[in-house]
């Protein structure tokens, strides 16, 4: 699986593979990972170097690495595709997509709702934690593409979005 990391002010590619190595910026690294409590916390070998890794939640996501507090945004294949369809589509129009497959536990918004830029739009649960899918910027919700209660593929369409001026 591919990803793009925002960590500490600086963006990594990943490349990752269930056999043990992974591309970082093109330079492969051996990485061993051992997940201690389901989708929160994880020990990590890499390159020989033992790090431990808690997921506290937010949005952004926070996470504790080696008992430091970061912020770290990760953009896996997927949601990369989706940013440069949206970027393409331009014209003040968002397309909001799961980032990733899970379960739609709310919507809070309905069609013809304004939405300023940050506000919650719907709730997505993947691997035990809650994500909150927010709006781009200030703008009415012109489509819903999907409920409350429904499983969705990573990259699904939850909404769309359309500029409304201030």
């Amino acid at each position: 699986m591919r990803y793009e990391v925002d960590a500490g002010g600086r963006r990594v590619r990943i490349d990752a593979s269930p056999d043990g190595r992974m591309l970082v910026d093109g330079r492969v690294v051996a990485y061993d990972a051992r997940e201690i409590v389901p989708g929160r916390h994880w020990s990590l070998v890499i390159e020989g170097r033992a790090h431990e890794v808690v997921l506290l939640g937010g949005d952004p996501q926070r996470m504790r690495v080696d008992g430091r507090e970061a912020v770290v945004v990760a953009y896996d294949e997927r949601t990369l595709a989706a940013r440069r369809d949206r970027a393409l589509a331009g014209g003040g129009r968002h397309e909001v997509r799961a980032p990733m497959p899970g379960l739609l536990k709310a919507v809070h918004v309905r069609e013809g709702d304004v939405v300023e830029r940050g506000g919650a739009l719907a709730t997505l649960e993947a691997m035990k934690m809650e994500n909150e899918l927010r709006a781009p910027a200030r703008a009415k919700v012109q489509r819903l593409a999907a409920a409350a209660g429904a499983k969705v593929e990573g990259g699904a369409l939850i909404a769309v979005l359309v500029d409304e001026p201030v």
